[in-house]
């Protein structure tokens, strides 16, 4: 089967986009820990205002005081958004009564389709103990600006768009400090066994 240029350099640039934001945030936390240095505010602690699946308005603050896994996606993803779902439930399951313990936010990037109605019929549908969040094109963008999230409206034939954007999950802690990623290519049982370590179990 002849490859699609187009489609491996989309590729590229995701993953490459990946590393990138996983070394700032590591430079940035390692200047942050650094003795003499002043604290900051933790990324996943900076303002922000979106709207959640039920359309009640939801912040920063909604999410601090307990640690939380964050996804960037689209309900009209194909692939890689419903499998990163589909895993963060099986997570879910697979820790039974401490699932309790942690916070599953799903992040609309294309908030233009995705309203809360769509969103809790998508994340409903993988798991209902996630969080579908959504909001303006503004709101969202500067979200991912905060947290080094990178996503793309990319055109295609007859007017319709697709979203590129990042895979991988970031795992933050309860005071909002980012705490590592669950990458796609990774097993089961290394990304539950990360999930354990953020909550302590």
């Amino acid at each position: 089967m002849a490859s699609n240029p187009g489609r491996n350099l989309r590729a590229f640039r995701l993953v490459l986009w990946g590393l990138v934001a996983v070394a700032a945030i590591g430079a940035t936390m390692l200047f942050i820990n650094r003795p003499g240095t002043q604290a900051v505010e933790a990324f996943y602690a900076r303002p922000f205002e979106l709207v959640d699946q039920d359309g009640a308005v939801v912040t920063e603050a909604s999410y601090l005081g307990k640690p939380s896994a964050w996804f960037y996606g689209f309900t009209h993803c194909p692939d890689v958004c419903p499998t990163a779902l589909a895993e963060m439930s099986a997570i879910l399951e697979a820790l039974g009564p401490d699932a309790d313990k942690v916070q599953v936010v799903f992040v609309s990037v294309d908030p233009e389709r995705d309203t809360p109605e769509i969103m809790k019929d998508y994340v409903e549908y993988f798991d209902p103990r996630i969080d579908g969040l959504t909001g303006s094109l503004e709101g969202v963008s500067a979200m991912a600006k905060d947290r080094y999230i990178f996503f793309e409206k990319v055109p295609m034939e007859g007017g319709d768009y697709q979203m590129e954007h990042q895979a991988s999950i970031q795992l933050v802690d309860a005071k909002g400090q980012f705490f590592g990623t669950l990458a796609a290519e990774e097993g089961f049982d290394v990304r539950l066994a990360k999930v354990r370590r953020l909550i302590g179990s």
